[in-house]
């Protein structure tokens, strides 16, 4: 005889896939109506107990039996989702999942939950399936992922740690080298966690090396190093533990003995591309690009049907100058349909560096997605304009808008700087007035249209769109200093800047911009000896020659003429085009 929830789950399975056969034997069925199809619905009436109690030789597993209620609630539920009411099904399973702990329930509930993203009911109803199969791997398994997931490492690292005695597969590794995007208390804590389950289960390899991973993730590379020891030892031909000894022999002990390490371990294991990839890619690291070059053209040759090996080789070849081997490879990537928009803009940037500006243009254009998209954009663009196809550039940003609404400011302020680049200042203006009417409320596009207009000299505009920024965002150091800086140094409003610049200093106290623009402003205000401080800490943390211009002036005010030279001198040193500092110098009358 079958048990009473099987044979009520079976009537809703039938609801919803109309033909399937009743089980035999317990269909004593009426049929209510749908209030919104309208349609009949077959459901099972109530049943005593002694008309569905297990033979007398039957032992249940589950030995609660559905009520009316809770079947109605399950039909509602399987209802709602053939109408793709997937929330309703859900709450109802949760209802039902809470109220019965059925493991068919909840797993039922757990599907709906995935199917919709929702992650709090995952875990709850997770955590019910551990309760009620406590002995189950992939319970706790998935218990351990959806915590892992919130943040909850004490109580994911418990389940984890009973997959561990149930002999299951755990994840200790994966975890400890997730941890890199966790705040640094985070990180000690896990670390903790970890060295407390390891004392439990010294001789278990995932935990060794995730311990050693979390290690060197809190800036202990030598304690890691050590840690690296055992690991050699129980798992030395492992790639993942290669890996982590030769990062921490580079930390630890400099390149080259991580270098000396991985050639070892190169030629023990020709086969291992993980192992040979980092070797050339360590090459890389200590500059050694002829090197490089030669391991991935071995890797390359030893797995021809390895695509980033390819791609990997036609890189290094370009740095090396090899720039005929490196095209060979490129194209042959993109005959292969294989990294094509990598492979793309490298072949333009090849075709750039020849003069071919049409096929430059073309390969460029044919970078549609990743890392160099908008480095593409942007070249193909001035490449454009630069050969009196406007049209066509501005045709190109319109349409990457169109195809990433979702990038489309970014868009927009790489238009615009395309424009500044070629210093026509107008065409940027009306960009810029474009791009913020379209986005009123972007305080990038604000501010980058605040600094055009004060590299037009509109400082009214300016003062507007910074006015407009603050208004936005009160708190916004970037803008409060700008709009101080400007009035410090072209109005006579010197105590209004102050405060704009002194709240924004409040906000960011470290900012080397803001404190280049307190001294400058106190210097204004007739307070050299307080500014000179506040110079020196800015030019100590960016030594830029606006900065020192700034410095040096006041130095100069105070009576420390060879202290102001020298500040100057090292600053044309690095830039001897510098326009404020020039001005500077000649306003002064200083012959250096």
């Amino acid at each position: 005889m079958k048990y009473l929830h099987r044979a009520l789950l079976s009537a809703v399975v039938c609801v919803v896939f109309p033909g399937c056969s009743q089980i035999a034997g317990l269909q004593k069925t009426q049929e209510v109506t749908d209030p919104v199809t309208q349609r009949p619905i077959p459901v099972l009436q109530a049943y005593d107990d002694s008309e569905l109690a297990p033979a007398p030789d039957e032992q249940s597993p589950y030995p609660q039996q559905f009520s009316r209620s809770t079947l109605l609630d399950l039909l509602t539920a399987e209802v709602a989702g053939q109408r793709g009411q997937v929330d309703m099904l859900l709450q109802n399973y949760l209802k039902v999942a809470r109220e019965t702990r059925d493991i068919g329930v909840i797993r039922r509930a757990l599907n709906a939950a995935q199917y919709i993203k929702d992650d709090a009911a995952m875990t709850e109803m997770t955590l019910l399936w551990t309760e009620v199969e406590p002995e189950n791997v992939d319970a706790h398994q998935l218990a351990a992922f959806q915590l892992i997931k919130q943040k909850q490492y004490p109580e994911a690292l418990s389940h984890m740690e009973q997959v561990l005695e149930l002999e299951g597969p755990t994840t200790f590794d994966r975890l400890a080298v997730h941890a890199k995007n966790l705040t640094d208390e985070e990180k000690k804590e896990l670390l903790n966690l970890y060295k407390k389950i390891l004392e439990r289960h010294p001789e278990n390899g995932e935990l060794m090396y995730g311990y050693a991973v979390l290690q060197e993730i809190n800036g202990m590379e030598e304690a890691a190093l050590t840690s690296t020891d055992p690991l050699l030892k129980t798992s030395p031909d492992n790639p993942a533990v290669i890996a982590l000894r030769a990062r921490l022999l580079k930390s630890v002990k400099g390149v080259d003995v991580s270098l000396a390490y991985l050639k070892k371990q190169y030629a023990k294991h020709p086969d291992e591309v993980q192992v040979g990839a980092l070797y050339a890619r360590t090459q890389i690291e200590a500059h050694n690009f002829d090197a490089a070059q030669s391991i991935y053209k071995e890797l390359m040759n030893r797995f021809p049907n390895t695509p980033h090996l390819k791609l990997s080789y036609a890189l290094v070849s370009l740095e090396n100058q090899h720039t005929q081997e490196a095209r060979k490879h490129l194209e042959d990537l993109v005959k292969q349909g294989q990294h094509l928009n990598e492979a793309h803009f490298y072949l333009a940037r090849i075709a750039d560096q020849e003069d071919r500006v049409e096929d430059a243009i073309q390969h460029y254009q044919n970078v549609t997605r990743g890392g160099h998209y908008f480095n593409a954009l942007a070249r193909s663009a001035y490449l454009l304009i630069r050969s009196g196809r406007q049209s066509e550039a501005e045709a190109a940003f319109t349409e990457a808008r169109e195809s990433l609404p979702s990038q489309a400011s970014q868009l927009w302020e790489l238009q615009i700087n395309l424009m500044l680049e070629l210093d026509d200042l107008d065409a940027a203006l009306k960009l810029s007035d474009q791009a913020v009417e379209e986005y009123p409320e972007d305080l990038q596009l604000l501010y980058a249209r605040a600094m055009l207009k004060d590299r037009m000299g509109l400082l009214e505009g300016m003062e507007d769109d910074l006015r407009h920024i603050i208004a936005l965002d009160p708190d916004n150091a970037v803008a409060l200093n700008a709009l101080g800086y400007t009035l410090a140094d072209r109005t006579d409003r010197t105590q209004e800047a102050y405060n704009l610049i002194n709240k924004a200093l409040e906000l960011d106290p470290g900012n080397p911009a803001i404190l280049d623009s307190m001294g400058w402003v106190l210097f204004r205000l007739g307070k050299s000896g307080e500014a000179v401080g506040f110079l020196q800490e800015a030019y100590s943390k960016f030594p830029d020659p606006e900065v020192a211009s700034h410095l040096g002036e006041v130095l100069w005010s105070l009576g420390k003429q060879d202290d102001a030279k020298n500040i100057w001198r090292e600053a044309l040193n690095t830039k001897p085009d510098h326009r404020l500092l020039n001005e500077t110098l000649k306003r002064l009358n200083v012959d250096l």
